[in-house]
């Protein structure tokens, strides 16, 4: 199995439930090293470093099956593993790069050697998750209109074009306040929306925020839309809602939090990628082909 995690407060939880990033770790050491893994095999890598008490290790691994099961009905068939009482077999990750991707980074931020050493092309992760993003979107939502809009030194669009263009599609106004250039793309990665064909405005709209690294919860906090109801002036403010995606896999308390605290529509890797349909089906072929590059140079450098 890979090496197991050596923090638990990786993924920046205030009250970390462990639970999620282990079973992060055993979902990764099934997947791509295509083998069978038991709930002893697991017992025996906890006993090897004395992660727990003999009493409480056979508890802990059952609290994992259990995530993993929640993820398996939350997921259907779009669930990169087969669950079997006590063992877990893995399909191909190359039929799941989608989910593949953002488990590799999750796990990536609980195994900080490995993720220093091999995971430091952070704006290469942000961007091939925008795109997983737009594609999952435009999957989740048919008959809206989804974009990424997201500045990066690939595409290092001015913020005030990017405010034209938007007020211009969704049929609104400039606003009174104008962005600085250090606002870069305002903290906004995705524009959802649905629009009507008479054309006159008023369309429903989500602001969709990508965050892939460790100060997540530093960004669920930022408000944009204080700035985009400045920038533009939407005669109906009611209509633009905040979004939030993540590549983690949130339990329960830290969904709520999240959607609390970040005032947002939450879209942690359990929602975004719940399509029960292939991948192929919504996945475009130019980004599953650079996902799949991405997946295959970063998995190859974990030290079993």
């Amino acid at each position: 199995m890979y090496p197991i995690p050596t923090t638990t407060s990786g993924l920046g939880y205030e009250d970390i439930e462990e639970t999620i990033v282990y079973a992060d770790w055993v979902e990764c050491s099934a997947l791509f090293q295509s083998e069978i893994i038991s709930k002893a095999d697991v017992q025996d890598c906890f006993s090897e470093i004395d992660s727990f008490d003999n009493e409480i290790t056979p508890l802990k691994v059952a609290d994992i099956w259990s995530e993993m099961e929640r993820r398996r009905l939350i997921l259907k068939s779009s669930y990169p593993l087969i669950i079997k009482e006590n063992r877990i077999m893995p399909r191909s990750w190359k039929d799941h790069t989608a989910y593949s991707f953002c488990l590799l980074i999750s796990y990536s931020k609980s195994c900080r050697e490995w993720m220093n050493n091999y995971c430091r092309d952070f704006q290469m992760q942000g961007e091939l998750f925008e795109h997983i993003s737009e594609a999952a979107l435009n999957y989740l939502f048919k008959n809206w209109k989804v974009g990424i809009t997201g500045w990066s030194k690939n595409n290092p669009v001015s913020i005030k074009k990017i405010i034209m263009d938007i007020a211009t599609e969704l049929g609104e106004s400039i606003g009174k306040e104008s962005p600085r250039p250090v606002d870069k793309d305002g903290g906004i990665d995705i524009l959802c929306y649905r629009k009507f064909s008479d054309l006159r405005g008023n369309y429903p709209v989500f602001f969709i925020q990508c965050a892939t690294g460790s100060n997540w919860t530093n960004k669920r906090m930022e408000n944009t839309l204080n700035l985009w109801n400045n920038w533009i002036q939407f005669k109906a403010k009611n209509l633009i809602t905040r979004g939030f995606a993540v590549p983690f896999a949130f339990d329960d308390e830290t969904f709520r939090q999240t959607q609390m605290r970040g005032d947002c529509l939450v879209l942690d890797r359990l929602r975004l990628l719940a399509h029960e349909v292939p991948e192929s089906e919504w996945m475009p072929k130019n980004t599953n082909d650079k996902i799949t590059s991405w997946i295959e140079k970063k998995y190859k450098t974990i030290e079993v």
